[in-house]
């Protein structure tokens, strides 16, 4: 499982549009790694890390504990490789996470990318400094995200702006018959289906960001046991657009 596809090109363009920033940029993103590399390439002064699964806040906490001693990227991953947890397995990091982690150190789009050690720097300020915030928050919670896009328009007001969404390929998870934790996905409520409702609790916090950076969409080559999603910088009117999540449905 991989959403590396586009993603360096699309980490580039966030940085490139960085200096443009206000003072009080925020991140917010569900899903793993890529949310640091783009809060490191937005220069973001906040970031809040949501997700449904509870081992990826083992994930969050174990960072979170080895960062302010590491003194380089390739410190961090020495120690962070020690403090992740064994089981379940972390599909996010491959099969072995120090290979996977260290081969982020020659990627120009990672955070831990040892020929810009701004990134590492800056993500490891962000830790330290306490304005990195972690909740779990499920794209099929109407209420929950309702909560979330009522505290952004709070934070609007004392002039913090989205400058960043990261929904990673959860579209495309919603849009299968069984998710990964073996839930069923279903309707919610008559006809409406998990993914149109998932869309519609997403828009209103997607209209505050700058822009969205989604995995939703499978590579042409992707396989059953090779999956490959096409990481894609979008503006949040054509994330949102209908036919772009129809097509998740679609055999």
């Amino acid at each position: 499982m991989r959403e590396c596809a586009g993603a360096d090109e699309c980490i580039a363009a966030v940085r490139d549009a960085a200096p443009m920033a206000p003072a009080r940029a925020l991140h917010v993103g569900w899903g793993s790694f890529r949310n640091l590399d783009l809060a490191a390439a937005a220069r973001v002064a906040a970031l809040l890390l949501l997700d449904v699964n509870e081992h990826q806040f083992r994930v969050w906490r174990a960072v979170a504990q080895v960062l302010p001693d590491s003194r380089s990227a390739a410190d961090f991953i020495d120690r962070v490789a020690v403090a992740l947890p064994n089981e379940p397995r972390l599909r996010q990091f491959g099969t072995d996470t120090r290979r996977w982690l260290r081969g982020d150190l020659e990627r120009p789009g990672s955070w831990l990318f040892e020929g810009d050690p701004d990134g590492f720097r800056r993500v490891r300020e962000l830790f330290m400094s306490g304005q990195v915030a972690t909740a779990a928050l499920d794209l099929r919670d109407g209420a929950g995200m309702a909560r979330l896009e009522a505290e952004l328009g709070l934070a609007a007001h004392d002039g913090w702006q989205l400058e960043t969404t990261y929904v990673s390929n959860i579209p495309w998870m919603l849009a299968q018959p069984v998710g990964f934790f073996g839930e069923q996905h279903g309707t919610l409520g008559g006809e409406r289906s998990v993914l149109e409702a998932a869309r519609e609790h997403l828009a209103p916090v997607a209209m505050r960001s700058r822009r969205v950076v989604s995995a939703m969409h499978l590579r042409a080559d992707a396989s059953a046991d090779n999956l490959q999603w096409q990481t894609e910088l979008l503006n949040p009117a054509d994330f949102l657009e209908p036919a772009r999540w129809r097509v998740l449905t679609t055999p």
